[in-house]
C-alpha cells in the first residue's frame, strides 16, 4: 500500500524526506544552529520534566580526543583488538566537522528507568530532523561499548549515565536518494470493537 501523501502538510514533509547523510564536509554548524538544534532537543515528551539527558559538542581538536576515548573503551572491553581496528575506532569520530554527543542521565524518580532512557533517545530524533530543517546534514551514530573509563573521564559520566550515540553534524557531500515507501500495514494492528486487523488507509 502506498505511503499517504503528505505533500499538502510541509512540516510531515520535512519529516519523511529526512535522510541520514553518509558523507559530510564542513562548514559544520554555527554556534546559533547548534543553540537551534539543542532547543529542538529538549522539547521532547518527557514525564515529569526529568530531563534525563545532557549533551556534549564535540569539534576541532576535541574529534581526536573524543576518538581516542572510543578506542580505549573498545579495547577495555575487547583486549584483542589490534591496531588497525583501533585506528578505524578513532576515526569514527572524525567524519563530520560538529558533533553532538547524547548521554542519559537519568534521575531519581518515579519514572521508570526505561521510560526516562526512552526519552534521551528521542533528543537524538529531534536534532536530526532539526538539522534536516535547517539544511545541515546529519547521521546518528553509536557503538556497543558506552562506557569505559576515558568516555567517563571525557564525559564526567556518573555511574547511572550512558553515552546512547552522536550527532555527526555538517555539510552533506552526496544526497541520499529518497526513502522507498513502506508498508506501514505490515507492522499495524487496529483494536476496536470487532477482531484485531491490520491497519488499512
Amino acid at each position: 500500500m502506498p505511503m499517504v501523501s503528505s505533500r499538502e502538510n510541509a512540516f510531515l514533509d520535512l519529516i519523511v524526506t529526512r535522510r541520514s547523510a553518509s558523507m559530510l564536509g564542513e562548514p559544520g554548524p554555527s554556534d546559533a544552529e547548534l543553540a537551534q538544534l539543542l532547543a529542538a532537543a529538549v522539547t521532547v515528551p518527557d514525564h515529569g520534566q526529568l530531563r534525563p539527558f545532557r549533551f556534549a559538542v564535540v569539534s576541532g581538536e576535541g574529534r581526536s580526543r573524543f576518538g581516542a576515548a572510543l578506542a580505549a573503551a573498545a579495547l577495555e572491553r575487547k583486549p584483542e583488538l589490534n591496531e588497525h581496528a583501533l585506528e578505524n575506532i578513532r576515526g569514527k569520530a572524525l567524519r563530520s566537522p560538529t558533533l553532538i554527543v547524547l548521554i542519559a542521565s537519568p534521575k531519581t524518580a518515579k519514572i521508570e528507568l526505561w521510560e526516562q532512557n526512552a526519552t534521551a533517545a528521542c533528543t537524538g530524533y529531534a536534532i536530526v530532523l532539526a538539522a534536516h530543517a535547517l539544511g545541515i546534514g546529519a547521521v546518528w551514530k553509536s557503538v556497543p561499548f558506552t562506557r569505559g573509563a576515558s568516555l567517563a573521564e571525557l564525559f564526567s559520566l556518573g555511574s547511572t549515565e550512558e553515552l546512547i550515540g552522536w550527532i555527526h553534524l555538517g555539510t552533506a557531500i552526496h544526497t541520499a536518494p529518497p526513502r522507498e515507501p513502506f508498508d506501514v500495514s505490515s507492522i499495524t494492528t487496529v483494536i476496536d470493537g470487532g477482531r484485531p486487523r491490520p491497519f488499512r488507509a
